[in-house]
C-alpha cells in the first residue's frame, strides 16, 4: 500500500514539473468586432462645390471594407476579412464586421473594396501597399494632339477614384473571454479617409460648337500614393488625363459672344510639392470637321492661390479661341498620322 502512495506522489510531482506555467481559465476567444467610419466630407463630390447647378461626379458609398491584420516585424498579412455589415448612425455611414486572430501585437490597415480606376498592389505588405491607376489605353492617343511627337518618359494615367484609408501602427490583441472591439490608438473606431482629393476646373472657349471632343491632360501629379501613412509618392511623378464637359446654362455675355464653360471635376493623389514642379494643362480638341487642336497652359500658380487651396478650385481666367471650320459641313476625324499636318495652338 505504501508503495502505491509514493508510487502516486511522484507521478503527481512529475505531472506538475512540466505543467507549471501560467493558463487563462477560460478559453481564449479569437474574435473581434471591427467598425469602420467613412469620412465622405469630400470637396466637389459631396460638398462645397463651386456651381450647384454644374454636374456632379458619380458618387456611392462603399458597402465593403478590407480590414487586414500584419505582423509588425515582417510586414506580412497574417489575417484579413472583408467588413460587409452596414450601418449609419450621427457620426456617418459606416462598415462593420468580425476578424479571427489570437493574441498579440499586429499592424492594421483597412480601405474600401471595389474601386473602379484605383488599383492596388503589394496588398500583403503592410509598408509596401500602393494605391495606383493604370495607363491611358493606346486608342485614346488619337485624341491627344498636344502629345503627337510623343515622349517616353511621360506617364500619362486616368485619375484615381475615392479611397478610403485608416489604420494602426500597433493593435494590441489581449487575452479576452468574449468577442471584444479592435480600436484605434485613441481607443475609437476606425474612421478611413480619402486618399485622393478632387479639384474642380474650368475654363472659358469660345466656338466650342465647332469641337466634337475636349479632353485635358495636367503634368506634376503624384501617380500614386502608400496606404500605410495615406501619403502621395512623391517620387512617382504622372500627367493626369480627364475629359472635359461643356456647360448647359449660358449668360447672355457668354450668347453673344459665343462663349461656354468647358469643366471638369478630376481626382489625384496630390501636387507634386517640389518648388520647380511645373503644372502645365493641355485642352485638346478635335473639331466636328476633322482639325486637332490644342492649347497649353501654365497653371503652376493657381495651386497657391485661395481658391484652390480652401475649396480646390481652378478657375482660369482665359478664353480659348477655337476658330471656324472650312468645311462647315462636318468630314472625318483624322489618324494619328494625320497630325503632323494639321496640328495647330489654338489662340488663347
Amino acid at each position: 500500500m505504501m508503495r502505491l502512495i509514493r508510487y502516486a506522489v511522484l507521478v503527481a510531482a512529475a505531472a506538475a514539473a512540466v505543467g507549471c506555467h501560467r493558463r487563462p481559465l477560460v478559453d481564449v476567444e479569437n474574435t473581434h468586432y471591427v467598425r469602420v467610419y467613412l469620412d465622405e466630407e469630400l470637396l466637389n463630390v459631396t460638398t462645397g462645390f463651386y456651381d450647384e447647378s454644374r454636374r456632379r461626379p458619380a458618387y456611392s458609398t462603399p458597402s465593403v471594407m478590407r480590414v487586414a491584420l500584419f505582423d509588425p516585424e515582417s510586414g506580412r498579412v497574417v489575417g484579413e476579412r472583408y467588413l460587409r455589415g452596414r450601418g449609419r448612425d450621427a457620426r456617418g455611414a459606416y462598415c462593420d464586421g468580425y476578424i479571427a486572430a489570437p493574441p498579440g501585437d499586429y499592424c492594421l490597415l483597412t480601405y474600401n473594396f471595389g474601386t473602379e480606376s484605383t488599383l492596388l498592389r503589394r496588398e500583403n505588405d503592410y509598408r509596401e501597399v500602393e494605391a495606383y491607376t493604370n495607363e491611358i489605353a493606346s486608342h485614346l492617343y488619337n485624341y491627344l494632339p498636344s502629345r503627337a511627337a510623343g515622349d517616353d518618359a511621360e506617364r500619362i494615367v486616368y485619375d484615381p477614384d475615392h479611397l478610403f484609408v485608416d489604420g494602426c501602427e500597433r493593435v494590441r490583441i489581449p487575452y479576452r473571454s468574449y468577442v471584444d472591439t479592435l480600436r484605434n490608438e485613441h481607443g475609437d473606431y476606425f474612421t478611413a479617409r480619402s486618399v485622393v482629393k478632387s479639384y474642380y476646373l474650368q475654363i472659358r472657349v469660345r466656338g466650342m460648337q465647332y469641337a466634337s471632343t475636349a479632353v485635358s491632360l495636367l503634368t506634376g501629379m503624384a501617380g500614386s500614393a502608400m496606404l500605410h501613412d495615406r501619403r502621395m509618392r512623391t517620387d512617382n511623378p504622372a500627367t493626369l488625363y480627364f475629359e472635359m464637359m461643356r456647360s448647359d446654362e449660358k449668360s447672355a455675355r457668354d450668347a453673344e459672344d459665343g462663349m461656354t464653360v468647358i469643366y471638369t471635376t478630376f481626382n489625384t493623389f496630390g501636387k507634386l510639392p517640389d518648388d520647380d514642379n511645373r503644372l502645365e494643362i493641355a485642352f485638346d480638341f478635335i473639331t466636328t470637321d476633322g482639325r486637332a487642336l490644342s492649347a497649353t497652359l501654365d497653371i503652376t500658380d493657381k495651386f497657391s492661390e485661395p481658391d484652390a487651396v480652401e475649396h480646390q478650385w481652378i478657375i482660369i481666367d482665359r478664353t480659348i479661341e477655337i476658330p471656324e471650320p472650312e468645311n462647315p459641313g462636318g468630314g472625318f476625324v483624322p489618324g494619328v498620322n494625320d497630325w503632323g499636318e494639321i496640328n495647330t495652338d489654338i489662340i488663347i
